[in-house]
């Protein structure tokens, strides 16, 4: 059976129309409203000299960061040196923590590692740490050496703003934009 193209071109039109005016009525009508991100905080950046942070802890490191992120890092280095180092006194200078941005609303971007020591054995390596305000508190939410998944990024409302400029979606490093 054929249909004469006089039939068909009005029947495919009238399918058309009648789907065009059904998405958008279900996309008006259903979908929901993309989430505004508001964000307070400040943006600080920090260099070689204020981002540091090694134990015995003073004021002299990240002196720009808040003080509950100051806490924070101080308990992260102890807490490194205790466990991960042994608590050994001679290992005590070993662990690190350079800060190279921080948002004041609650994230920050940085390094986490161990200098070498010939006295301390088990010291040396590191990694990127980003960091976020979790349930009242600072807290490490990703620890890594390789660029991230952005669903995790994501996961996390990780702004792009502290420097992080690429992540994974499948195996393709794509550029990362989250507000």
């Amino acid at each position: 059976m054929s249909t004469s193209p006089r039939v068909t071109v009005p029947v495919l039109l009238l399918v058309a129309l009648v789907l065009v005016l059904t998405g958008a009525r279900l996309a008006t009508s259903s979908a929901a409203p993309a989430p505004e991100h508001h964000r307070d905080g400040t943006l600080l950046d920090f260099d070689r000299k204020d981002g540091r942070a090694v134990l015995p802890f003073t004021s002299e490191d990240v002196p720009k960061a808040p003080a509950s992120f100051r806490r924070f890092v101080r308990s992260e280095l102890t807490r490194t040196w205790k466990q991960e180092l042994g608590g050994l006194p001679a290992c005590r200078t070993s662990p690190r923590i350079t800060v190279d941005t921080l948002r004041t609303d609650g994230f920050a971007l940085g390094d986490v590692f161990s200098k070498p020591l010939k006295s301390c054995p088990n010291s040396g390596g590191g990694y990127i740490a980003i960091w976020a305000i979790r349930k009242g508190a600072w807290k490490q939410v990703i620890g890594t050496q390789e660029v991230v998944d952005c669903s995790r990024l994501e996961r996390f409302d990780i702004p792009a703003e502290l420097g992080i400029d690429q992540c994974y979606e499948g195996n393709e490093v794509v550029p990362y934009t989250h507000p």
